[in-house]
């Protein structure tokens, strides 16, 4: 019995001890300089399929491409840039190539990500359903830093109410509902 207590109690300081170093922390919500350049780099396509990556970055630039708040750089300059630097993941970008876009493109923020799900599962009563994943962040070239991040999944039945109804049925469509999401949250950040 005492032998059982005393496993117990190392086995709850051992979990205890883990568990001191796996916090969430709730983000400040950033404020970006209105007026600003900002630059769209094409996502990267993590899920297996082929363009949805050049698709979600092409819904980016036309719901974003009519923002007030700051310009946008055109997609053409930036595809050269990229080459010119040989900079092949914008996803994982290091300090020296965020100085280098930065200069050349002549821009204070970098918007990138990846697509990780572009894909459709069988739904017993909808038939085909579309799930759509992707993670998005905004760099400040200034400090070299992520000001801002997400992670977006969606499911076209997720606004289904009754019998299909809601449901959204293809993921062109469900993946432009979540980047609108996401570039409403984006704009609404250049407050300052």
């Amino acid at each position: 019995m005492r032998r059982n207590l005393l496993i117990g109690l190392a086995f709850l300081m051992l979990l205890t001890g883990c568990a001191s170093h796996m916090v969430a922390r709730k983000g400040k919500a950033a404020e970006l300089r209105q007026s600003s350049r900002v630059a769209i780099l094409p996502f990267e396509n993590l899920s297996g399929k082929e363009q949805v990556a050049t698709k979600l970055t092409e819904y980016f630039y036309v719901l974003m491409a009519d923002e007030k708040k700051f310009t946008l750089v055109e997609s053409g300059s930036i595809f050269e840039i990229l080459r010119m630097h040989r900079i092949r993941s914008s996803s994982l970008l290091t300090d020296s190539q965020i100085d280098s876009l930065a200069s050349t493109l002549n821009v204070d923020y970098l918007i990138t990500g990846a697509v990780l799900e572009f894909d459709e599962y069988d739904d017993n009563f909808l038939g085909k359903v579309p799930r759509v994943s992707f993670n998005t962040k905004v760099i400040d070239c200034q400090t070299h830093s992520t000001v801002w991040a997400s992670v977006s999944h969606g499911s076209g039945d997720n606004a289904e109410l009754l019998f299909g109804i809601g449901a959204i049925r293809s993921a062109e469509q469900l993946a432009e509902k979540m980047v609108m999401d996401v570039t409403g949250t984006i704009s609404g950040l250049f407050t300052k």
